[in-house]
């Protein structure tokens, strides 16, 4: 009788064995022999899954970049700042996974970045965030809720932006898990500042 293989599982074991893989070796010096030793399969077992490196580094960065999204934009607006920056100050703190994928992202797409479609796709996915806290802004502004003077687009902006730079801080500079927290807090509570009524 046949083994009956999970697929789905098969794929998220050959995934992690990936993410392991390139943190030992790094992007360039990774090899699908390497990546199917890491996972404990045949290296033609491997290629039924992935047919190469590239597809690999692809499906993680969308697994990726879908988690990104998930945790910055709730499937509701919030009612209040506090609410607002409390999601902002959670989504911030993110896993060690996702800390360890920012420097493998930037070895293996760095060539990539002067690319206008590259940069278009990942234009489309900050705008998306950016719109999200520019609609949170203007309803609270139009509540009262905070101060009537900001331009809620361009502030939406500034978060997106603010917010990819503190992840990308840690991923490079692998801070200390209190002194990121303490990282987090203050850059919400500037918001908090700036923003109250």
């Amino acid at each position: 009788m046949p083994k009956i293989v999970d697929k789905e599982k098969m794929r998220e074991g050959i995934l992690e064995a990936f993410l392991n893989t390139l943190l030992k070796y790094g992007f360039h010096n990774s090899s699908m022999t390497k990546i199917a030793q890491e996972a404990g399969i045949a290296k033609g077992t491997l290629y039924l899954y992935f047919d190469s490196k590239e597809s690999l580094i692809s499906t993680m960065t969308k697994q990726h970049f879908s988690k990104v999204k998930e945790r910055l934009v709730a499937t509701k607006y919030f009612d209040s700042l506090d609410e607002l920056l409390n999601h902002i100050e959670n989504s911030l703190l993110i896993s060690k996974e996702d800390t360890e994928f920012i420097p493998i992202f930037f070895e293996a797409f760095g060539a990539s970045f002067s690319s206008p479609k590259f940069i278009d796709k990942y234009r489309d996915f900050f705008n998306e965030i950016g719109e999200f806290y520019a609609k949170n802004l203007q309803l609270l502004m139009d509540s009262g809720s905070i101060e009537k003077s900001i331009n809620p687009v361009a502030l939406g902006r500034v978060l997106v932006s603010m917010l990819d730079g503190i992840v990308l801080h840690k991923g490079f500079f692998s801070m200390e898990k209190d002194a990121y927290e303490e990282m987090v807090k203050e850059s919400v509570g500037l918001f908090r500042r700036g923003l109250i009524l």
